[in-house]
């Protein structure tokens, strides 16, 4: 097993694994789509393995690379369900509590600690405060922010930036996503693969490509494919992409206004379709028309624009 990226938080852990000085419980945190769970998975391994050093040759490593470590407990909210809720955590501290079957370690991965409710949280602060001998709890979280400040204060924090160019596209090659497509994975990823690696899928590839030619100029698009499109795949296509390619095409724009109104209504056309997912997600909108009522803003914005430029 190997990550890629994230160095400083693996050297820093292993550094202090390797001098008897590890903190028992680590708030991995960044933007989705970085590699912080590949990361837990692959500080956990060093952390069970016999020489300490993620060997993948010891008896530990073969039972952690195979899944069926007992020292090893993994923890996510239940699929459909918005928590990490009170009886997962109760679980977890449970397990951190016993005694190692291999040896005295014992370690928990716990992915989206930003969604545990507040029972949760309470619950989960005994153990940090009172950490049982050779316990080790990574937890993985997008938002810091919205976990309580007693819980971030008793955590060593790592935070996870995104890959760069280079890592990025070293990422996507061994994921098996069509060459036809990489390049347009590589620019929707900003950094964070994970993002999309729903790219696997070759139907939403061409979808997106699809996508990205009907889109690349508002001003002169074709509405009427735009509106078929959204017929046809906005129910599968992960919003955030979509807003994202439509973004990328038009935010040159803003460099190029010659007046603070062009540049303010452009903006703000922009702005709206960045939020566009998570209003369709907060407030249950109908996503194909609300989507196509922020297009022909952004539609509306640049011809104005260039009808300005125009009688200059």
């Amino acid at each position: 097993m190997s990550v890629i990226g994230h160095d400083a938080v693996v050297q820093r852990f292993v550094r202090a694994l390797q001098a008897g000085q590890l903190h028992h419980g680590w708030l991995l945190y960044g933007r989705q789509g970085i590699g912080k769970h590949t990361l837990a998975l692959y500080l956990a391994q060093h952390y069970v393995c016999e020489s300490r050093q993620a060997c993948g040759q010891c008896h530990g490593c073969h039972m952690f690379l195979a899944g069926s470590h007992p020292d090893v407990c993994r923890c996510a909210p239940r699929e459909g369900k918005r928590d990490l809720a009170i009886d997962q955590v109760r679980t977890v501290l449970d397990f951190l509590a016993l005694s190692g079957s291999e040896s005295e370690r014992r370690v928990v991965i716990m992915d989206d600690a930003d969604r545990m409710n507040m029972q949760a949280a309470n619950a989960l602060l005994k153990s940090l405060e009172e950490p049982a001998p050779g316990s080790l709890l990574l937890m993985v979280c997008h938002d810091l922010m919205r976990l309580p400040a007693t819980i971030r204060s008793r955590c060593m924090l790592a935070p996870c930036m995104p890959l760069n160019e280079a890592q990025t596209m070293q990422v996507l090659q061994t994921t098996g996503i069509s060459d036809a497509y990489i390049s347009l994975a590589g620019q929707l990823a900003d950094g964070c693969p994970g993002r999309v690696f729903c790219m696997l899928d070759d139907a939403l590839a061409e979808a997106l490509a699809e996508w990205q030619q009907l889109t690349c100029d508002a001003a002169v698009a074709d509405v009427g494919a735009v509106e078929a499109w959204l017929r046809r795949h906005v129910r599968t296509v992960p919003h955030a992409l979509m807003a994202e390619i439509v973004i990328r095409a038009h935010q040159p724009q803003l460099g190029q206004a010659q007046s603070f109104v062009r540049y303010r209504a452009l903006d703000e056309a922009l702005t709206a379709l960045a939020r566009w997912p998570g209003e369709v997600a907060r407030h249950s909108l109908r996503a194909a028309p609300s989507f196509l009522a922020l297009f022909l803003g952004l539609r509306q914005a640049l011809r104005q624009a260039e009808s300005l430029r125009n009688v200059q």
